[in-house]
């Protein structure tokens, strides 16, 4: 008897076919879990869609919420060539006249001409900072010591000028040509009277580099035909008040402003004929980023509000519903900032965001009426009242405090939307098991079945053997008893 290789030979049946599509009966469960699988990968990418903006929302509203959001100010010279301005934001709205007198400068010697190569001599100068009196009569050294400075016989200027400046003494040494001579000129490194300088020896040899005014008879720097420069402090009146700065910068005499002064207002300062001409500083609020801010908070509520419409929608022409549609708990943060934006921050004197021309329209969204904004924010801490006023009460607190402890609460660990996300995780994995579990039991459902239409076929096959032979050997009784 034939010997079946193949399944469906010995019966004839399409036995492959039939468990095809048995089992792709058995696994139809596993389109439809991986077809909620899909589903469940968008929700969770909306919800992290919406965790960005509503840490975007809770990002602003903090700037916002913070006292330097609204103290940015505006400072204008009415001559910027003679004195620029800046203020911050504890600086007061104020307008002041500014006379220049005098620049702070630096002490500036310079030696007789030099023969090129010079050479002076061995000994040691002594650079003691201080401060000179007029026309450099009498000398007030400084706090510190003098600073020595040895000197070799081999040293030229130019040595002497780089040995000047690395004892760090206060004093900046350059070599100067004239076209004829080489000269040693001796600079403070600071402006301001404290920051002359006296240079000293008590070698003979080193007498044409000495500086100091109060010897008699006048020897080195001080007796050569350039005539020294004596460092001074700035000097100025603010609204007629005089005021004096080591540099050329006031930075302490009112708060949070500083002054550069850059070149002298008053002719002939210090001289009975002194013309003076003030400057004018004007110290203003800036508005500006605190309505940007503004802006920014409406934007960012928009592009919230308008995710959550869509995802919450149901398309009728389309017959389609969004992915939270009917979805109690994104509804119900729909209804929460929306709800929020139509409350009220009590204890300022404007107390809703329509008071400042931030409108509530019929698709949840706010618009912007700017000629009205613009008015709240040049009305003093109207504006800054609306957002940041604090009631310990987050229903009457300012706006910038409820939108900050919103998004706060709906981001944490235990918020709204970190919860789904948890959900909506835990049920992918049972998804993933489901799917498996199907998928098995598929392959298990799928054995079976061919060894039963093996069993089937074989048996099949030895029926219609046997009826072969019965119907061969019907045929040859029959012609035998013809």
């Amino acid at each position: 008897m034939a010997t079946i290789s193949s399944v469906g030979l010995g019966s004839g049946i399409d036995v492959n076919s039939i468990v095809t599509q048995l089992v792709a009966i058995e696994k139809m469960p596993i389109t439809t879990l991986a077809n909620k699988a899909t589903k469940i990968g968008n929700q969770v990418s909306a919800l992290a869609q919406l965790k960005t903006q509503f840490a975007a929302l809770g990002d602003i509203a903090t700037r916002i919420s913070a006292p330097g959001a609204w103290s940015a100010r505006n400072a204008v010279s009415s001559s910027p060539s003679a004195a620029t301005i800046t203020a911050t934001g504890v600086a007061v709205a104020s307008k002041f006249t500014l006379d220049v007198d005098a620049l702070a400068s630096q002490q500036v010697t310079a030696s007789a001409g030099l023969a090129a190569g010079f050479k002076p001599g061995a000994g040691t100068l002594q650079v003691q900072l201080g401060a000179w009196s007029a026309a450099g009569s009498h000398f007030t050294a400084g706090a510190a010591d003098a600073v020595p400075v040895t000197i070799d016989a081999a040293d030229s200027l130019s040595v002497i000028a780089r040995k000047i400046n690395s004892a760090k003494a206060g004093v900046v040494a350059s070599v100067f040509n004239d076209g004829v001579n080489d000269r040693l000129v001796l600079t403070s490194k600071l402006t301001g009277e404290a920051s002359g300088f006296r240079i000293q020896s008590a070698d003979a040899a080193l007498a044409s580099l000495v500086f100091d005014p109060e010897l008699s008879p006048s020897m080195g720097m001080a007796a050569s035909n350039v005539a020294a420069q004596y460092g001074q402090d700035a000097k100025a009146r603010i609204n007629g008040i005089p005021v004096t700065s080591s540099t050329n910068t006031l930075s302490s005499n009112m708060t949070g402003v500083s002054i550069s002064l850059l070149a002298t207002t008053t002719v002939g300062y210090g001289t009975g004929g002194a013309v003076k001409a003030p400057l004018v500083m004007s110290i203003s609020e800036d508005v500006t980023p605190a309505v940007r801010n503004v802006t920014d908070f409406v934007t960012a509520f928009n592009a919230l509000s308008k995710n959550l419409s869509d995802l919450t929608k149901y398309d009728a022409a389309n017959k389609s519903a969004a992915l939270f549609q009917g979805d109690s708990g994104i509804a119900g943060l729909q209804a929460v900032l929306r709800s929020m934006a139509g409350s009220s921050s009590l204890g300022a004197s404007s107390q809703r965001l329509s008071d400042i021309g931030i409108e509530r329209q019929l698709d949840g969204s706010l618009s912007i009426s700017t000629a009205k904004l613009s008015v709240s924010a040049n009305n003093g801490t109207q504006l800054q009242q609306l957002f940041t006023q604090d009631n310990n009460d987050p229903l009457t607190n300012g706006f910038a405090l409820k939108f900050k402890a919103l998004s706060t609460g709906v981001l944490s660990t235990r918020g709204s939307i970190t919860t789904r996300v948890t959900a909506f995780s835990q049920e992918l994995v049972r998804n993933t098991d489901s799917q498996a579990k199907v998928s098995a039991h598929a392959t298990l459902f799928e054995a079976r079945l061919r060894k039963q239409y093996s069993a089937l076929d074989t048996q099949m096959a030895n029926l219609n053997a046997l009826n072969a032979y019965v119907t061969q050997q019907v045929t040859t009784w029959n012609k035998s008893t013809a």
